[in-house]
């Protein structure tokens, strides 16, 4: 049997896939719940395509069989979906709601275990199961392998477009976006299989696959590890701050209530803070805001807030708690949206790099 170049090329993408969804579950180096859903996803992705795989070549194991009991195709779309849905900002689902994206997956494949024992297991012999019902059954399948992808990926496409676009989102949407164009390209495929009856290679679809595979593993796993270090600071930092005292150092209220704003609630940690929002959230006008700020700090208001935020990034360099994490975490926790912005304002303020910093 001779396989060419492009389905060895596949046959490599199936594994690295399965790899990576093994690190995503099993490593502590990446625990956190949502990267539990990337992981399902991936492993469900490579089991399908290995099984495709097989088909492609011509080939049909017992393993492949088995395998082919359970109708996958309806259930890694609801594990992208909940990667997606989890790592969002909205309001939550109820959990009864989100178990029903389930049913899909459960009630065909239990029916096609059903067909599947007596057609080509030939364990059971159903009457009742004629060539005609068989034929219906599996068109049904082809359709819904078309409806119910394209439905989970317009749900999950509202809930990243809810998302803000700070650093990590930006790269969640570069990642939903990798998902969906395979997803499409496997809905076109099944489209052409339930109008024509016959069903493509799918070769084309792992060479696809293959480049979102190795693109998450040159920059999906950095940004685990940055997105799970900024999560654990953020944890340290609301412990140290819970237990703060903020003295009153300013007698214009306003001023004053700024200050409580950035140590206490920490609102310059957030990439998005607008001088609009703390006017807002101050009660007074945009314009009134810089005013304040000027007299009292003699700064503009984006200085004044850079300023909070090298403070902070200064505290935790000294601190070693916060020594395991890299330096870029740490800035981007603080409230810098990019390591640009990040390196000019820290050493704008201290005349240093954060490297030259933590060495000295």
């Amino acid at each position: 049997m001779k396989i060419l170049f492009l389905e060895l090329f596949a046959l490599i993408a199936i594994l690295h896939s399965f790899v990576l969804g093994l690190v995503l579950l099993l490593s502590k180096f990446f625990k956190k719940s949502t990267n539990n859903y990337l992981g399902f996803t991936l492993l469900i992705m490579a089991i399908v395509g290995l099984n495709n795989w097989f088909w492609d070549i011509g080939m049909n194991p017992i393993l492949v069989n088995v395998l082919d009991l359970f109708l996958w195709q309806f259930l890694y779309p609801v594990t992208y979906f909940m990667f997606f849905y989890k790592t969002s900002d909205v309001p939550p689902i109820k959990a009864k709601k989100l178990r029903t994206l389930l049913l899909p997956f459960l009630a065909l494949s239990l029916l096609n275990i059903f067909v599947s024992l007596s057609t080509k297991f030939h364990i059971t012999n159903t009457p009742v199961l004629s060539e005609d019902a068989v034929v219906l059954f599996y068109k049904t399948v082809s359709f819904l392998s078309i409806i119910f992808p394209f439905s989970l990926i317009l749900f999950s496409y509202k809930y990243t477009l809810l998302k803000n676009h700070n650093l990590s989102e930006k790269w969640l949407k570069y990642l939903w976006a990798f998902f969906s164009i395979i997803l499409l390209y496997g809905i076109l495929l099944e489209t052409y299989r339930f109008i024509y009856s016959e069903k493509l290679p799918l070769t084309y679809l792992w060479a696809l696959s293959s480049i979102l595979i190795y693109w998450l593993i040159y920059k999906g796993l950095y940004q685990f590890k940055l997105s799970n270090d900024q999560f654990e600071i953020r944890t340290i930092l609301k412990t140290s701050v819970e237990k703060s005292q903020i003295p009153v150092i300013n007698e214009n209220p306003h001023f004053q209530k700024l200050i409580v704003l950035l140590e206490k609630e920490k609102i310059h940690h957030n990439p998005n803070l607008s001088r609009d929002k703390v006017a807002e959230e101050l009660g007074i006008s945009s314009g009134y805001l810089s005013q304040v700020i000027k007299k009292n700090a003699s700064l503009s208001f984006s200085d004044y807030i850079n300023s909070y935020r090298v403070k902070d990034i200064k505290k935790m360099i000294k601190d070693p708690s916060f020594d395991k994490y890299s330096l870029l975490s740490i800035g981007l926790e603080c409230g810098f949206n990019s390591k640009t912005s990040f390196y000019t304002n820290f050493k704008k303020e201290t005349g240093l790099t954060p490297r030259e910093f933590k060495e000295q």
